[in-house]
């Protein structure tokens, strides 16, 4: 059977979104692959996890692990997976990784370099699509080359001046603005600021967790989403595009603890006409391509009440908890998830 390494866990503030993902990734996968269970704590350390699967969620760090290492090689000088078992290395054989990780640390081209380094195929988006998915400067300028347009962003680096700072606002169009870290892929240190007072507050957040932040031109309308599959070479497909109708304070924040959906109204399939429907699977389509994705990825846009299609950003590991938006959209498409992942996970065997 073959052997499937499901990485999970990892150092950035969506790590415990990155368990509920892989919980949810176990299940779908159970019986078709024999999966080894790889986690990342919060602190760095890589542990090959042999206990109850049920528990990634929780502290499984504690208990019924062993410490794992990844070792450079290629060919018959192989790398990989190595256990650290009576002071040496023993391998963990893996035919190929699934890396199920989100933000800094997982997803931004570092653990993707790793795995490649060590000759480890993995299923999902390469290095350099990763990193520049979670860098909102490039990945909206490669979006605007390929005619897809963008908010207005200006970058500031930790340390800029009051005067830099005020010019970005005016830059983008004046106030309210987004604050966010300009490597990232959630909601995580997102700020609206409407004055100035606000704005400091929100750089003040958003540095916290970047030395790099991005102040975007806020736009108007719902968000919308393209749950798209393939590459270059095989061709891309979607799932059903969805649409976010936010309710409450005006931010989708779809991993609240308690109810994932308590201040949106998430509609899947969108009620977009056939005509703005097509100019969003466009863009998607567009923006994925340009940015050089393969394997899977979600692609969020905004929609204006004129109907104009604004690209927001690329998440190269989209959410897959049981609530997440991409199995959503595929399962409303007809395409369990599982089956997705297997079909991926198949593809990368074959090349």
């Amino acid at each position: 059977m073959t052997k499937v390494a499901i990485l999970f866990g990892g150092i950035s503030t969506e790590h415990d979104i990155s368990c509920k993902s892989a919980d949810n990734v176990i299940s779908a996968l159970a019986g078709r692959f024999e999966l080894v269970l790889i986690g990342i704590t919060k602190a760095g350390e890589w542990l090959h996890y042999t206990g109850d699967s049920a528990d990634v969620t929780g502290d499984w760090e504690t208990h019924d692990t062993e410490r794992v290492v990844l070792v450079p090689g290629m060919g018959e000088h192989a790398g990989g997976f190595f256990a650290l078992r009576d002071g040496g290395l023993e391998r963990i054989d893996v035919d190929v990784a699934l890396p199920v990780m989100h933000g800094q640390g997982g997803e931004d081209g570092t653990l993707q370099g790793a795995l490649e380094t060590c000759g480890v195929p993995y299923v999902g988006c390469g290095v350099l699509s990763s990193a520049v998915c979670m860098d909102k400067d490039a990945s909206h300028r490669l979006a605007a080359a390929a005619g897809v347009r963008s908010p207005k962003c200006e970058v500031l680096y930790r340390g800029s001046t009051v005067s830099e700072a005020l010019a970005a606002v005016k830059a983008c169009g004046g106030f309210p603005v987004f604050v966010k870290p300009a490597r990232g892929g959630s909601s995580i240190g997102v700020s609206k600021a409407t004055d100035e007072a606000s704005y400091q507050k929100a750089l003040s957040a958003a540095f916290a967790l970047d030395r790099k932040v991005a102040v975007e031109e806020a736009i108007v309308g719902d968000e919308v989403g393209c749950a798209v599959v393939g590459d270059a070479v095989r061709g891309v497909s979607m799932g059903e595009v969805d649409q976010i109708v936010v309710t409450g304070d005006g931010f989708f924040r779809i991993h609240l603890e308690k109810n994932p959906g308590a201040n949106t109204e998430l509609r899947c399939p969108s009620d977009l006409s056939p005509e703005l429907l097509a100019k969003v699977k466009d863009a998607g389509q567009r923006v994925y391509e340009a940015l050089g994705c393969e394997g899977f990825a979600r692609v969020d846009m905004f929609v204006t009440p004129e109907g104009e299609v604004v690209f927001n950003e690329v998440n190269s590991t989209p959410g897959l908890t049981y609530y997440s938006r991409f199995p959503q959209m595929m399962r409303v498409a007809g395409h369990e998830l599982g089956d997705v992942l297997s079909d991926l996970i198949s593809a990368k065997l074959s090349d």
